[in-house]
């Protein structure tokens, strides 16, 4: 028969409630800090099952599509700096919901400040640039769904032309 390793700290002990309990199960303890085999190994297993779900294959997607959605706001910003037009990328952005923070890059063009909202995809907007390359001569693709408002896109040099009201970039 083993000998209970925290009876000095098991409030059953005391009160004659205890006996050697299998894998202590009636082990109720006066300091919670001294723990017993069981709730340690219990612990180290809770430990291991969380860092398990850290490295699960849906944790790994979520921290590339944030990791993807920063790169592709550097990149605007370093791309509108490189043009002279003064840019900065919102800290925590789309994740704070106030008016102030609620975008991705803040631009300052013309003297107003403009917000700008950065959307990266892999293959999602084919059907933009499809229409875009549909007509070498167009410069913008404008678009709109039904009872929406419509949408201009265009190429950053279009872009960076119509801003600084010049022809060629």
């Amino acid at each position: 028969m083993k000998e209970c390793e925290v009876k000095e700290n098991c409030k059953n002990f005391e009160q004659g409630k205890c006996w050697i309990c299998e894998d202590y199960s009636l082990y109720y303890p006066e300091d919670k800090r001294i723990l017993c085999k069981r709730q340690i190994r219990q612990r180290e297993e809770r430990k291991i099952a969380k860092k398990m779900k850290k490295e699960s294959e849906a944790s790994k997607r979520g921290k590339r599509a944030k990791r993807k959605g920063y790169t592709g706001e550097r990149e605007v910003v370093e791309l509108l700096n490189k043009y002279k037009l003064q840019a900065e990328r919102i800290p925590l952005s789309g994740a704070l919901k106030s008016e102030k923070y609620s975008c991705d890059v803040v631009c300052n063009i013309n003297g107003n400040t403009k917000r700008i909202e950065v959307k990266r995809r892999k293959s999602g907007l084919n059907t933009i640039y499809k229409w875009l390359e549909q007509d070498k001569n167009s410069n913008m693709l404008f678009m709109r769904q039904d009872n929406k408002s419509w949408l201009v896109c265009m190429t950053l040099e279009e872009f960076i032309s119509l801003i600084r009201g010049d022809n060629d970039v």
